[in-house]
């Protein structure tokens, strides 16, 4: 392993976050997370005071890299009802691409929350709110272009897309079955086949 004083804290909690992605917060020995980072367990305390620290600053990366980069690219699709199909698909994608069955780091720590400090539900929360926050938004821009109608109630329809997401994350650790995932993203679709056809570009929806 190199000295700990080259290590990095973008390799250190690289390292860290696989972990705990594999096995969970509960799941996770300051030894494994020691052996695993390269950093014995006093240099672990001495950065992050502690495996809840720690654990913390790994899922904001986690969701930084992943979560972030995709809202903020899906919200300049010219079609707001377009980029929430384009989430689906790539939801369910990345589901299946990965042959662990890891699921999504935030939705099985929200699920492990008997286990889960605040300061990582706080996290949780706040990066789970912003996919909320998303398809809100994007509905409501379908709304006002006249893709859905107007009193359409945009926080119930959000709330229940995320829902969705949870139910194919939660599948896809569960069965890793394509056909389930993608029939659950479409039932979570259908309140959007209200819109006129001609009112959004589907960018090849595989869901349908």
């Amino acid at each position: 392993m190199p000295r700990s004083r080259s290590l990095s804290d973008d390799v250190v909690l690289e390292r860290a976050m696989q972990v705990f992605w594999r096995r969970g917060y509960a799941g996770t020995s300051l030894r494994e997370l020691a052996q695993a980072t390269g950093l014995g367990s006093a240099a672990l305390y001495h950065r992050y005071r502690d495996k809840q620290g720690l654990f913390v600053q790994a899922l904001g990366r986690y969701a930084q890299r992943g979560l972030a980069t995709r809202i903020a690219q899906l919200s300049e699709q010219p079609s707001p009802l377009g980029a929430i199909r384009q989430f689906f698909d790539q939801l369910v994608a990345a589901s299946l691409a990965d042959p662990e069955r890891r699921g999504c780091l935030l939705v099985n720590t929200a699920l492990d929350g008997a286990d889960m400090g605040e300061a990582a539900r706080a996290v949780v929360r706040a990066r789970l709110g912003e996919v909320e926050s998303f398809f809100a938004s994007r509905l409501a821009c379908a709304v006002a272009a006249g893709a859905l109608p107007q009193g359409t109630d945009v926080a119930s329809e959000a709330q229940a897309l995320m829902g969705a997401v949870f139910a194919i994350r939660v599948a896809a650790r569960l069965y890793g079955d394509a056909h389930r995932l993608r029939t659950l993203a479409a039932h979570a679709l259908r309140a959007l086949e209200t819109c006129p056809p001609d009112k959004v570009a589907l960018p090849g929806d595989s869901l349908r």
